[in-house]
C-alpha cells in the first residue's frame, strides 16, 4: 500500500466505518486495516486513503469531528418528523444531504453531538418514542421505501429507524406510525391492496434474485415472508404480465463474487452495470440484507467478463 496513507487510528471497528463512510459518500475511496489481535485486542486498527486525496480527506473528517450519525433514508419527510421528535426533547441535530451517482438515490442523514449521544438512544430503540408505534420491521431500504409510499399516499405520517449491530452493520429497519394511525397503517401494509403474487419460494436467495431483476427493470417488487416459512414475491397488479415476461426469459445466473460488506457489493455491481453487464446483490443467509454473506450474481454468458474486470479493479487497488 505504497500509494495509501494513514489519516486516523481507531479503537473500536465501528468508529473506523463511520469515518469510511463519511469519505466515500464524497466520493473518496478508503479502506481500514484492522491489526487489532481478537483474542488480546493488541495493535491498532487504521483508515487508508491513496495519497493524492489526504488533505481532502481529512478536512472532511474534521467537518464531521464530534458529530454521530443517528439515521438516514432516502426520503426526507420521515427523517424531519424524526428530527423534530429529538429537537423537541432539547437534542439538537445536523441534517446533511448527499448526492450520489445515478446508480444511488439522494440521502438525508442525521447527525448528533457525540456529547448528546446517550440521550439519543432511547429514541432510536423506540423507548422513548411516546405517541409512536412500530407497524413494520423491514430487511431493505428499497422496500421500506415502498412501504412508506404507500403510507404517504394515505396520508399517514411515518418515522424510520435504522437497527444497527456493534460493528455499524444494518439490521433491521423499523417503521412507526402516530399511535392512531398505527391499526389502519398495520392493516394497510399486511393487506398490500394492489400488489399480486408473482412467484413463491422456499429459499430467499432465490426469491430475492428474482426481485433485484426486477428492479434493475424498474418494476417495484415486495418480498414477503409467509407463515409456512416461504417466501412470496409481489408486484403492482399493474405490471404483472411485464414481470411475468421478464422472470419467464429463460436465463441462467451464477455467484460472481462473494463480500462481507454491502458497500463493496453496490461498488462492484455499479461498475459491472458501467460495462452493460447486468448484475443483482443477493444474501444467501436468511438474515438482515447487509448482514452475512453478500453474494454478487450475473448472468452465466458474462461471467468471464465480469471475473475479468473484478481482476483489472483488484490489480489496480494493489
Amino acid at each position: 500500500m505504497n500509494d495509501w496513507v494513514v489519516i486516523q487510528s481507531f479503537e473500536r471497528i465501528y468508529q473506523a466505518e463511520l469515518s469510511k463512510d463519511i469519505l466515500e459518500k464524497n466520493g473518496i475511496e478508503s479502506v481500514v486495516v484492522n491489526e487489532k489481535d481478537s483474542l488480546f485486542l493488541f495493535g491498532n486498527i487504521e483508515l487508508y486513503v491513496g495519497r493524492q486525496n489526504e488533505k481532502k480527506a481529512k478536512a472532511l473528517i474534521d467537518e464531521f469531528n464530534g458529530l454521530t450519525k443517528i439515521n438516514s433514508f432516502i426520503d426526507i419527510k420521515p427523517i424531519l418528523l424524526f428530527q423534530k421528535i429529538l429537537q423537541k426533547e432539547g437534542i439538537n441535530t445536523i441534517l446533511k444531504r448527499k448526492e450520489h451517482n445515478e446508480f444511488i438515490l439522494d440521502n438525508y442523514e442525521l447527525y448528533v453531538k457525540n456529547i448528546d449521544l446517550n440521550k439519543t438512544i432511547p429514541y432510536l430503540t423506540g423507548e422513548k418514542l411516546i405517541g409512536w408505534n412500530k407497524v413494520k420491521t423491514c430487511r431493505k431500504v428499497r422496500q421500506t421505501k415502498f412501504y412508506i409510499e404507500i403510507l404517504n399516499e394515505n396520508l399517514i405520517n411515518s418515522i424510520v429507524i435504522k437497527k444497527k449491530n456493534s460493528e455499524y452493520h444494518l439490521e433491521e429497519i423499523y417503521i412507526y406510525t402516530e399511535n392512531e394511525n398505527s391499526e389502519k397503517a398495520i392493516k394497510m401494509l399486511e393487506e398490500l391492496k394492489g400488489f399480486a403474487k408473482i412467484r413463491e419460494e422456499d429459499k430467499y436467495s432465490i426469491i430475492e434474485t428474482q426481485e433485484e431483476i426486477l428492479a434493475n427493470k424498474g418494476i417495484k417488487a415486495i418480498t414477503i415472508k409467509t407463515e409456512q416459512g416461504g417466501y412470496e414475491l409481489l408486484v403492482n397488479k399493474n405490471k404483472l404480465d411485464e414481470a411475468d415476461s421478464i422472470l419467464n426469459i429463460n436465463t441462467e445466473w451464477s455467484k460472481s463474487m462473494t463480500f462481507n460488506n454491502i458497500a463493496n457489493a453496490v461498488y462492484y455491481r455499479n461498475t459491472l452495470e458501467e460495462e452493460n453487464i447486468p448484475a443483482v446483490i443477493v444474501n444467501e443467509q436468511d438474515s438482515s440484507f447487509m448482514f452475512g454473506d453478500i453474494e454478487l450474481h450475473v448472468e452465466n454468458k458474462n461471467l468471464e467478463k465480469a471475473s475479468k474486470i473484478f481482476n483489472e479493479l483488484k490489480n489496480n487497488n494493489l
